[in-house]
This record gives structure tokens, sequence and C-alpha cells, in this order.
């Protein structure tokens, strides 16, 4: 009789044990999403094309009108005063 009564028991103590871990496993979900979440929008603010532009602005870069063309780049910007320096890249300049 005390096996047949305890049984119920000790299961429903189980059930509420795994219950508590699945809350838990819950709760660090929802940090680890909101997290993820704000990784995400700063990625989007930091490379937003406004704040390529305002890059472009400080660094003296203007942009270019360029029209599409098919299997051909094309740069979007260039050094407002670029005839006047000479520019070098890894010891190679124009």
């Amino acid at each position: 009789m005390l096996v047949v009564a305890s049984v119920p028991v000790i299961l429903n103590m189980r059930i509420n044990e795994l219950s508590n871990k699945v809350n838990e496993l819950d709760a660090e979900l929802f940090i680890l999403e909101r997290e993820k979440m704000m990784i995400n929008l700063q990625h989007i603010e930091k490379y937003s094309i406004s704040s390529i532009e305002q890059l472009a602005k400080i660094n003296y870069y203007e942009r270019l009108e360029i029209s599409q063309k098919i299997n051909k780049l094309e740069i979007p910007y260039k050094l407002n005063n670029q005839e006047k320096e000479n520019i070098a890249i890894l010891g190679f300049g124009r």
C-alpha cells in the first residue's frame, strides 16, 4: 500500500523538478534571443547606408553617380582631393 501511494508522489516531484528546469531554460533562451537581437541591431546600425555615407563624408570621399552595367563593377566613392594627393597602399602609390 505504501509503495502504491509513494509512486505518484515521487513522479509528481520529478515532474516539478523537470518543469523548473524547463522554466530556467526558457528564461536563458529569452536572454540569448534578446542578446542576438541587440547584436543584429548594432550590426544594422553600423553597416547601414547612412552610416557608410557619414563615414565617407568624414574621410573626404564623395559619392559618384554610377549606372549599373552588366558584369562590370564601378567604385561608388572616390576621394575629393584625389588629384592633389598621391595615395600609397602597402607601399604602392599612383
